[in-house]
């Protein structure tokens, strides 16, 4: 027997997995929401972190949504409640049991075991919440959605790699099930808020420039994990501008003349492959010779990008009626 709970994944571009889990249920009830998705209602998070060897530093990463996220969770989950599972209990059939009942479920899962061909298959035991989409019998998988390496999507978990997956998560509960909100309202995109997000984001971003990020000490890069991490965070931005661009030509004829429209369009594209090229160079420091210097350069780079984005968002006001 084969049964799937009837929703789609987001894929359009990929934030995180809460990020694209939470668009997927809410586009599969009410198609208006691609557009809250792509909207700028983001943040840019820094924070004083610790790596593993106990190096304090900054971090930069994307807060997805700022400001609707209790709002879109609330609409969406009238119930979350919250479970565990007993030792000796025969997870497979459990969920099974629980997707026969149509339940939204999340468990809490290691991705060491999780998904091949994502950053932490054999490699990083980093924990999160996945969503349950459906069940084989007959092959003995679960349907998911998370990510690889090649995006967001609905992967198949063999039984083998869900015990191992649920055995190692570290956290209680277990997981959630969650039933659904029938009172889910249509988004309409406004832009009048895309243009208050952007004159935010003006403010927020040139209140971050001075600072310097993942300053590292050369042991920190050897062991890869933050290389890995903090690639991730950079990739997060990448895909937030792969977004903008979209949300900028859901406003083209707004634009009175095109060649300023263009030129949004470009200035996207180059923070896309500018902090493509960030992460890229971090990459290159971790696999060659470490030199604090190249992470100075590496923050000049980001000042810049984020100048440009203060540019973007300015000629966004400027040009869009």
């Amino acid at each position: 027997m084969e049964l799937k709970l009837d929703y789609t994944p987001f894929k359009t571009f990929w934030i995180n997995c809460a990020y694209n889990t939470l668009f997927s249920l809410l586009t599969s009830f009410e198609s208006s929401y691609k557009y809250a998705a792509l909207l700028n209602d983001y943040s840019y998070l820094i924070n004083e972190m610790q790596t593993p060897n106990e190096t304090k530093y900054i971090s930069l990463a994307v807060k997805p949504i700022a400001k609707y996220y209790d709002l879109y969770h609330n609409m969406l989950y009238s119930e979350q409640k919250p479970f565990n599972f007993n030792h000796g209990d025969n997870y497979f059939d459990i969920l099974k049991e629980l997707i026969q009942e149509n339940k939204i479920i999340l468990i809490g899962v290691d991705l060491f075991y999780w998904v091949p061909n994502s950053v932490c298959w054999n490699k990083h035991h980093w924990d999160h919440y996945s969503f349950i989409n459906g069940f084989n019998d007959e092959k003995r998988v679960l349907y998911v959605f998370d990510d690889n390496f090649n995006g967001f999507d609905e992967f198949e978990v063999p039984e083998e790699r869900l015990i191992k997956a649920i055995k190692h998560y570290p956290k209680k509960p277990s997981g959630y099930i969650c039933k659904i909100s029938k009172n889910i309202e249509r988004f309409e995109l406004s832009i009048h808020e895309v243009k208050d997000n952007a004159r935010r984001l003006i403010n927020e971003i040139s209140k971050k420039l001075t600072v310097t990020f993942w300053d590292l000490h050369e042991k920190d890069f050897i062991e890869g994990h933050m290389c890995d991490l903090i690639c991730t965070q950079i990739f997060q931005i990448v895909n937030r501008h792969i977004a903008n661009q979209m949300l900028i030509q859901e406003f083209d004829d707004r634009i009175s003349n095109p060649a300023y429209g263009n030129l949004l369009l470009k200035c996207c594209k180059e923070l896309q492959d500018g902090w493509t090229i960030v992460k890229n160079k971090l990459v290159k420091i971790y696999l060659s010779e470490y030199k604090k210097s190249l992470i100075s350069d590496l923050n000049e780079k980001c000042r810049y990008l984020l100048l440009k984005e203060i540019d973007m968002w300015n000629m966004f006001l400027k040009y869009v009626n």
